[in-house]
């Protein structure tokens, strides 16, 4: 990703990390497991 921004094939790009709040006893106890999610929007501001 990081290259073709370089070369400018990509101006704009969103990365996006997902993940789970869980522990051990959730699954077991029957409750829901809450989800996050971080975006990040990168641009290049070069030509």
């Amino acid at each position: 990703i990081y290259r073709n921004m370089l070369t400018g094939k990509f101006k704009k790009v969103l990365l996006i990390s997902t993940g789970a709040l869980l522990n051990s006893t959730s699954p077991l106890q029957g409750e829901t497991i809450p989800g996050v999610a971080h975006a990040v929007s990168v641009e290049s501001g070069g030509e």
